[in-house]
Protein backbone atom coordinates (compact mmCIF):
# COMPACT_ATOMS: atom_id res chain seq x y z
CA UNK A 1 0.00 0.00 0.00
CA UNK A 2 1.39 3.43 -1.33
CA UNK A 3 2.27 6.03 1.50
CA UNK A 4 0.27 9.45 0.95
CA UNK A 5 1.03 13.26 2.65
CA UNK A 6 -1.11 13.94 5.72
CA UNK A 7 -3.86 16.42 5.14
CA UNK A 8 -2.43 19.75 6.46
CA UNK A 9 -4.90 23.02 6.56
CA UNK A 10 -3.74 25.67 4.97
CA UNK A 11 -5.27 28.99 4.12
CA UNK A 12 -3.55 30.48 0.88
CA UNK A 13 -3.98 34.10 0.10
CA UNK A 14 -2.45 35.72 -3.23
CA UNK A 15 -1.14 39.04 -3.58
CA UNK A 16 -3.78 41.78 -4.32
CA UNK A 17 -4.99 45.26 -4.93
CA UNK A 18 -6.53 47.37 -7.32
CA UNK A 19 -4.98 47.98 -11.11
CA UNK A 20 -4.19 51.43 -10.18
CA UNK A 21 -2.47 50.71 -7.59
CA UNK A 22 -0.69 47.77 -9.14
CA UNK A 23 -0.11 50.42 -11.99
CA UNK A 24 1.61 53.11 -9.80
CA UNK A 25 3.71 50.43 -7.58
CA UNK A 26 5.16 48.10 -10.44
CA UNK A 27 6.32 45.88 -8.47
CA UNK A 28 8.44 42.62 -9.82
CA UNK A 29 7.22 39.44 -8.73
CA UNK A 30 8.72 36.54 -7.98
CA UNK A 31 8.88 33.65 -10.36
CA UNK A 32 5.59 32.34 -9.97
CA UNK A 33 4.03 34.24 -7.42
CA UNK A 34 0.44 35.78 -8.36
CA UNK A 35 -0.82 39.03 -8.77
CA UNK A 36 -4.59 39.84 -8.31
CA UNK A 37 -6.72 43.11 -9.44
CA UNK A 38 -9.37 43.07 -6.81
CA UNK A 39 -11.17 45.11 -9.17
CA UNK A 40 -10.95 43.96 -12.49
CA UNK A 41 -10.60 40.36 -11.34
CA UNK A 42 -7.47 39.69 -13.61
CA UNK A 43 -4.73 38.39 -12.47
CA UNK A 44 -0.64 38.26 -13.71
CA UNK A 45 2.09 35.26 -12.63
CA UNK A 46 5.63 36.66 -12.34
CA UNK A 47 9.07 35.58 -13.57
CA UNK A 48 11.45 36.93 -11.55
CA UNK A 49 12.62 39.65 -13.82
CA UNK A 50 9.43 42.09 -15.03
CA UNK A 51 7.77 44.34 -13.61
CA UNK A 52 4.09 44.52 -13.12
CA UNK A 53 3.73 46.88 -16.53
CA UNK A 54 5.71 44.18 -18.58
CA UNK A 55 3.77 40.79 -17.70
CA UNK A 56 1.17 40.07 -19.57
CA UNK A 57 -2.18 38.76 -18.21
CA UNK A 58 -3.39 35.42 -17.52
CA UNK A 59 -4.83 33.81 -19.24
CA UNK A 60 -3.94 37.21 -22.23
CA UNK A 61 -6.61 38.64 -22.94
CA UNK A 62 -9.70 36.98 -25.67
CA UNK A 63 -11.50 39.69 -26.02
CA UNK A 64 -13.92 38.19 -23.76
CA UNK A 65 -14.17 41.02 -21.25
CA UNK A 66 -11.28 39.36 -19.14
CA UNK A 67 -13.69 36.74 -18.07
CA UNK A 68 -11.14 33.53 -17.19
CA UNK A 69 -12.87 30.54 -18.98
CA UNK A 70 -10.65 27.91 -17.36
CA UNK A 71 -8.62 27.39 -20.54
CA UNK A 72 -9.48 24.55 -23.19
CA UNK A 73 -7.19 21.97 -24.31
CA UNK A 74 -5.56 23.82 -26.63
CA UNK A 75 -5.49 27.28 -24.53
CA UNK A 76 -1.52 28.98 -24.92
CA UNK A 77 -0.61 30.77 -21.87
CA UNK A 78 2.84 31.32 -23.10
CA UNK A 79 5.53 30.37 -20.44
CA UNK A 80 4.65 29.33 -16.97
CA UNK A 81 7.03 28.77 -14.42
CA UNK A 82 8.14 25.27 -13.52
CA UNK A 83 5.90 23.36 -10.61
CA UNK A 84 8.31 22.67 -7.31
CA UNK A 85 8.02 19.33 -6.10
CA UNK A 86 7.40 20.21 -2.56
CA UNK A 87 8.72 16.51 -1.28
CA UNK A 88 5.47 13.98 -1.09
CA UNK A 89 6.31 10.64 -0.20
CA UNK A 90 6.82 8.19 -2.63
Amino acid sequence: MSQQCPTVPKRVQLRHDIATNWSTANPTLLVGEFGVETDTSRMKIGDGISNWNQLPYFPPDTGTSGVFDGGTPTSNYGTIPDVIDCGGIS
